[in-house]
């Protein structure tokens, strides 16, 4: 029992550093969107800030310019978290090809959607996320705008 309370207080830990640096790291893109009658929030985090959660995913926390992309879904109107989609993400650098990637579902009951992308320009990335809902097989897309930090 106190094993699982401290699980879940780490993923609290967890999604609070990736949602609070993410909003530190580019405070000049936006970062919420309204599609389709849902609430999108985009998180982008260094991932050599989250080195000790190696195990999301494939485990690449340590190459250097990968970055950790998290999507929260919520309903608009009844601000119920989103869970059973499909959801992928696209990383393009400005004027170059981008690289895609499911997004994976994140651990605990705070369900987000997560993966990592190496984003080694330091040019404005376009972040298009695709959200698949199973039932009824609509697909809407968001578009963000995230600005790599200079090293």
């Amino acid at each position: 029992m106190e094993g699982s309370i401290m699980f879940y207080k780490k993923i609290f830990v967890f999604l609070f550093l990736i949602f609070s640096t993410s909003f530190a790291i580019a405070n000049d893109t936006e970062r919420h969107q309204v599609v389709d009658g849902m609430s999108i929030y985009l998180g982008v985090i260094p991932t050599q800030l989250i080195k000790d959660h190696a195990d999301m995913h494939d485990g690449t926390t340590d190459k250097e310019h990968t970055y950790h992309i998290l999507i929260a879904i919520f309903d608009n109107k009844s601000d119920k978290r989103i869970r059973n989609v499909k959801v992928k993400a696209t990383a393009i650098p400005l004027g170059m090809k981008g690289e895609t990637k499911n997004l994976e579902p994140m651990h605990g009951n705070l369900r987000s959607f997560g993966n990592y992308f190496k984003l080694s320009k330091t040019t404005p990335y376009t972040i298009n996320i695709e959200i698949i809902h199973p039932e009824n097989k609509l697909k809407s897309i968001a578009k963000f705008i995230f600005n790599r930090p200079r090293d």
